[in-house]
């Protein structure tokens, strides 16, 4: 699993991060350990709806303290010190599910697979570009008689923002639109803290196939985490994984492009 928000505050303890290392480094052990104990152990499946409740409790406290810990020692928002754990929420999320449990997908947030191109030695190079979270398959490929390289296959690529808005949304639909072209079988997401966006840019994305599904986890910036949200967010994710070996499957009659 990535814990990237771990990773940060990690990078930033062992760079002393503007004379805060050991401060951080009291946050990591006291508040951050004690909220990944708490999470580890819950398990997100049909049989636990509870946990969900619990994550989303957990979540909005430790959130908080994010916040608080920030402001009280000048930590911008461009360090990603509180997003990056936006990011890190759906590690939790799908650390259970049998896809990943038993390594036939795996989990990653940078080199995804995003096209083909000639490079200026007129050889095939691979496009790639990193996201947020993903579920896929690494796999090796050689081209053109050229050495082998791997390639980061999507099955889910998730945006994660603490709040969208119109720049934001314009560059995740971009970067979405090339790795579903690349990968016609995937799906995009984004996954925002909260909505800061005008209405009318929601409801034309509806009509656009670009991306597959936004959520907003929390009401308003106050960032108050919804039960609700958290396990439709989960729910999705969960069936896009599962469906992934029902594209080659046809029904005789009915609907035949969504069954």
């Amino acid at each position: 699993m990535l814990y990237v928000h771990k990773e940060n505050m990690r990078s930033k303890i062992d760079n002393n991060y503007k004379n805060k290392g050991r401060i951080i480094e009291d946050f990591y052990q006291n508040e951050y350990l004690a909220m990944r104990s708490k999470i580890d152990v819950l398990t997100f499946d049909e049989s636990h709806l509870d946990s969900f409740t619990e994550a989303a409790d957990e979540f909005t406290d430790y959130y908080k303290k994010i916040e608080r810990f920030s402001s009280a020692n000048g930590i911008s928002s461009q360090s990603k010190f509180a997003s990056s754990f936006l990011e890190e929420i759906s590690c939790y999320l799908f650390k259970d599910l049998p896809e990943i449990r038993n390594g036939v997908f795996g989990v990653f947030n940078k080199g995804i697979y995003a096209g083909l191109k000639i490079d200026r030695n007129r050889r095939i190079a691979v496009i790639k570009k990193d996201v947020d979270f993903c579920i896929g398959k690494k796999v090796s490929i050689t081209i053109d008689g050229q050495p082998s390289t791997e390639l980061i296959l999507p099955i889910v690529a998730v945006e994660v923002k603490t709040y969208l808005d119109a720049t934001m949304f314009g560059e995740i639909k971009s970067s979405s639109k090339s790795i579903r072209s690349a990968s016609p079988n995937s799906k995009a997401y984004v996954l925002m803290g909260y909505k800061s966006i005008a209405d009318e840019h929601i409801i034309s994305a509806r009509q656009d196939a670009t991306l597959t599904e936004m959520f907003s986890l929390c009401a308003d910036e106050h960032m108050s985490f919804n039960t609700v949200v958290l396990r439709e967010y989960w729910e999705e994710i969960k069936d896009a994984v599962s469906s992934i070996s029902e594209y080659d499957s046809v029904p005789i009659s009915g609907k035949l492009l969504n069954p």
